[in-house]
């Protein structure tokens, strides 16, 4: 299969499943994605070290999602390298403030934790479902929920941003599309709590 110069999600995808030129895979992940990964690290306390670091294990946890047949394209690459990113690097921030409590109640050695990837899994995997129920959502609720939900931003905020008239109004449009997501899993209780995690962890 003849490859463009900047290969697509499908290329990628079936470069890593299929072992086959597996190097450049990567390397297109990481010229393609490296830069908006390491962005939201920089913009959330950490150092270009930081990034590296989060960045490397973003990519292992995505390759195993693949090989394990676990992530099939339901959700673009980026959205998916950005939940991983995302959720390893704010693991990491709590767990430094753990560290920094202990030290500072027991002056204690720091020891390196080592992350739980089967966690990290699980956690990307709700994202995933919310990812996937969001696409079935008008635009405007898809936005909403997803700055209410991953960017942790309030209310007051989404109105400014999104135009509403004041955060009353956002926070009933946000209801009604939380009955509206709701209504897609009615009578399913094993998705009723994978969405109940999944939203719980991005807030």
């Amino acid at each position: 299969m003849g490859k463009s110069t900047v290969w697509t999600d499908k290329e990628i995808l079936e470069a890593i499943s299929g072992s086959n030129q597996i190097n450049e895979a990567i390397r297109q992940l990481y010229e393609g994605y490296y830069g908006v990964l390491e962005n939201y690290i920089l913009q959330n306390s950490g150092n270009e070290a930081d990034a590296a670091d989060t960045i490397q294990e973003t990519m292992l946890v995505f390759l195993n999602l693949i090989e394990t047949n676990r992530f099939r394209g339901e959700s673009s690459i980026n959205s998916v390298l950005y939940g991983i990113n995302r959720n390893i690097w704010l693991t990491t921030l709590r767990k430094r403030k753990s560290t920094l409590n202990r030290d500072q109640l027991y002056s204690t050695q720091q020891e390196r934790e080592v992350p739980d990837i089967s966690k990290t899994l699980e956690e990307v995997e709700g994202y995933q479902l919310m990812m996937s129920l969001f696409e079935k959502l008008g635009k405007k609720c898809r936005q909403l929920l997803h700055l209410f939900y991953y960017e942790n931003l309030s209310m007051k905020e989404i109105a400014a941003q999104e135009g509403y008239t004041n955060d009353q109004i956002a926070r009933n449009t946000k209801l009604k599309c939380m009955k509206e997501l709701m209504n897609q899993i009615e009578g399913n209780k094993h998705l009723k709590d994978l969405v109940k995690n999944a939203l719980g962890y991005g807030k």
